[in-house]
């Protein structure tokens, strides 16, 4: 049973009857009110954005909204929130997107404080993926604000809404002052046309206020916000927060630059910069990253003893036995050394920029360096060719242990599907092949170096598997949302094949 509506809401209730359950409120802004409701058909939450019915009476009011609605609704990507309906009747105007279950940025800031760098660095990177995908449809967003970045609680993935003032690259943008004064771009302050290089401006502002829980500028007045935009020099992350990692305050630096020729250029250049960043994301499977835990303390242990002129001792090999237990396991599960080397170098990344906020000594960070160059070098080359006499490893290698999105997504998702009933396995039980040939084409097209929408519409697909067959799983949604999110796929499929298969021919031609 839905909770009481006010009178507000009464008509559209009635229109969605049988197709949405209206629940409640969940904000409302200058353009829009936002209501939590239900997907009668599907079984699933959905966010209604309707436009005020004193707004919707307007020509130029109306036409805003619903522009909004047609440029998200064409935009695909796990990193902005899916538009599902777009209608008009009467004054009644809205548009169903998915419900994202967590907090805007702005809120979290607000209720926590400052994010963790690596945090910021994570959503940094995801949501610069978005705006990339939208730029290359030839969408810039105008208005990115810690309000329009949401964290979805159980993943901590960063959404991007409201397309609200967003336009076309086409259609110049000059002349207008259009978006949020703390985070516009300079050339917006003076009503110039805008590109993607002002929606990363924006972004930039938006995470100096992510790390250091303040906008950029600050004024009484909306216009003398707008004049330190255009004139001032933005103050440094790390002088108001110094133990923000030198790289990542540098990135924001830059984004916050005047002249946009000085900033990154597109937002895919940024997602790969703050991917470099990430390299702490330790995403190694529990054995990979097991042994990687033991080598380092074994080193340590083993390298004080020598020092003590004890030897190894009864300790040492003891350790070294473990060593080689956990080694030969990982070797007969089909892992390889460079799976192990691939895990060591992310987890001293992890180290390095630990070590650069706490300012450790130089002699100390050469020792714990040690058990990495160790490991890393001949010596586990050797080790692990030691190690793996006598055993037949699995047919199929192991997945690196820093893997591309795609492979993480399709690898929970046949998690997901095989701890379905039999039946439900049997209705969709062409779904492993569709999930390994949609990575297989993003792996492919990622090769190519063809990162625009066949990329965003493969990943994609496999996400929307994922998240169907989680929520079967869990008993939340239904066969039939599984099937449409299936055939979905399947399509997407077909078109990554066709394009690729055409970018072989002309490849072949050429050559």
């Amino acid at each position: 049973m839905t909770a009481s509506i006010s009178a507000e809401f009464l008509g559209l209730q009635e229109l969605l009857a049988g197709r949405y359950s209206i629940e409640r409120e969940l904000g409302r802004g200058g353009m829009g009110i936002v209501l939590l409701a239900r997907d009668v058909a599907l079984d699933r939450p959905v966010a209604i954005k309707l436009l005020p019915p004193h707004l919707a009476t307007r020509p130029d009011e109306r036409d805003r909204f619903l522009q909004e609605a047609r440029t998200a609704a064409g935009l695909s990507h796990p990193n902005i929130v899916p538009i599902h309906l777009v209608e008009a009747h009467g004054d009644l105007v809205f548009f169903v997107m998915g419900f994202v279950d967590g907090e805007t940025l702005r809120d979290r800031v607000e209720r926590a404080g400052p994010l963790p760098p690596r945090l910021a660095t994570k959503l940094l990177q995801e949501v610069a993926w978005a705006l990339g995908a939208a730029h290359q449809r030839g969408v810039i967003h105008r208005d990115v604000k810690p309000d329009n970045i949401m964290i979805e609680r159980a993943t901590e993935r960063a959404v991007v809404t409201d397309f609200g003032i967003a336009l076309g690259k086409s259609a110049g943008g000059g002349g207008s002052v259009t978006g949020t004064a703390r985070y516009m771009s300079p050339e917006q302050a003076c009503g110039e046309p805008a590109d993607a290089r002002s929606d990363l401006y924006s972004l930039g502002a938006t995470f100096f206020y992510a790390l250091t829980g303040r906008a950029p500028f600050d004024a009484a007045n909306v216009p003398a916000i707008l004049t330190k935009h255009v004139y001032e020099p933005a103050p440094l992350v790390q002088v108001l927060r110094p133990e923000v990692p030198a790289k990542l305050s540098t990135v924001v630096d830059r984004l916050l630059r005047k002249a946009p020729p000085e900033r990154f250029q597109t937002a895919d250049d940024l997602a790969r910069v703050a991917g470099e960043l990430r390299g702490r994301d330790f995403r190694a499977p529990p054995l990979v990253r097991a042994f990687v835990r033991n080598a380092q303390v074994s080193t340590l242990v083993l390298l004080t003893s020598v020092l003590a002129g004890r030897g190894m001792g009864i300790i040492g090999a003891i350790l070294l036995f473990q060593l080689v237990v956990v080694a030969r396991r990982l070797l007969k599960d089909g892992y390889t050394f460079g799976d192990i080397r691939a895990a060591l170098l992310a987890e001293r990344q992890v180290q390095q920029e630990e070590d650069e906020v706490i300012k450790r000594r130089r002699w100390f960070l050469r020792l714990d360096a040690l058990w990495y160059r160790i490991w890393a070098g001949r010596a586990g080359r050797a080790f692990f060719r030691l190690a793996g006499i006598g055993l037949k490893t699995t047919a199929r290698p192991a997945l690196p242990s820093v893997e591309r999105t795609e492979l993480v997504l399709g690898r929970s998702a046949l998690s997901a599907y095989e701890a379905l009933p039999d039946a439900e396995r049997r209705q969709a039980r062409d779904l492993p092949a569709v999930v390994e040939r949609l990575e297989t084409g993003a792996e492919a097209l990622r090769a190519r170096g063809d990162t625009g929408e066949s990329l965003t519409e493969a990943v994609a697909a496999l996400e929307h598997l994922r998240l169907a067959l989680v929520k079967r799983q869990s008993g939340v949604g239904s066969p039939s949302d599984l099937t449409l999110v299936l055939e979905r796929a399947r399509a997407i499929g077909d078109h990554v094949d066709r394009r690729l298969a055409a970018a072989a021919e002309v490849q072949a031609l050429l050559e």
